[in-house]
């Protein structure tokens, strides 16, 4: 593996209780993503919460590398998370967490209409045939902007997941992360995808679709911080003083 290759580390999760969604929103904004994008090797990261009814969440994190996630600032925020972060971790379902290799990127916009897909693939022709699609569809608008990449088959960066990940069939798993500044538009690119993914792909899941909630970047990505941000207390205080 080529550790100095572009990463990313794509999470979706629910929410177990309605009750402590604000709570959760608060923490995931102000303090937990903003904790994590602050570490070395971390770029930058997009927090999305899903348009259906559920509410589920997808957070992308972009990496300089999958070394990002074997650090010893990173493994200290893992195995010794905040008060308010070891409070929140209660409230997580569904989570499933997938580090990948970066193996495509098109498209200089960014929009606010998220879809993802999941597969799993063995096909060696697999990277020129879907990098040159997913162009195609950025040069004739049908997409504003596409990465993909996919997981490589190491334990070194998994961290326990609590949902299995939904994705049948033989090889390594793949993620591919849409956007487009019309949701109907990105589903019917979505379904084209999965068209265009079967005879290459051994399983696909179901595309899940999102809206963007907020951005933020390492402050100091040349720089590598050598401790950790403070906790956001005055919040933490706020939920669990009243």
């Amino acid at each position: 593996m080529n550790v100095d290759q572009a990463a990313f580390l794509a999470l979706w999760n629910g929410v177990s209780s309605e009750d402590a969604r604000a709570e959760y929103e608060h923490w995931h904004t102000f303090e937990h993503v903003p904790e994590r994008t602050a570490l070395p090797g971390f770029l930058e990261a997009e927090r999305y919460r899903s348009t259906d009814p559920a509410r589920s969440y997808f957070t992308l994190y972009r990496l300089a590398s999958l070394d990002a996630l074997d650090s010893p600032l990173y493994r200290d925020v893992f195995t010794n998370p905040t008060p308010w972060s070891a409070r929140m971790r209660a409230t997580l379902s569904d989570f499933y967490r997938l580090p990948c290799l970066q193996a495509g990127v098109h498209g200089l916009s960014r929009a606010p209409h998220l879809a993802t897909l999941r597969w799993r693939s063995n096909a060696n022709d697999l990277p020129a045939r879907l990098n040159g699609w997913l162009a195609e569809q950025v040069l004739h608008g049908r997409l504003v902007h596409a990465e993909w990449g996919w997981a490589p088959p190491t334990e070194a960066y998994w961290k326990p997941n609590h949902a299995s990940d939904g994705v049948g069939g033989e090889g390594a798993e793949h993620t591919a992360m849409l956007q487009h500044f019309d949701a109907s538009d990105l589903e019917t690119v979505c379904a084209a995808l999965n068209t265009f993914l079967a005879p290459l792909a051994t399983g696909r899941g179901m595309p899940q679709h999102f809206e963007l909630q907020s951005t933020v970047r390492n402050p100091s990505p040349l720089a590598p911080r050598s401790e950790r941000l403070p906790p956001h207390t005055t919040l933490f205080h706020h939920y669990t003083r009243g």
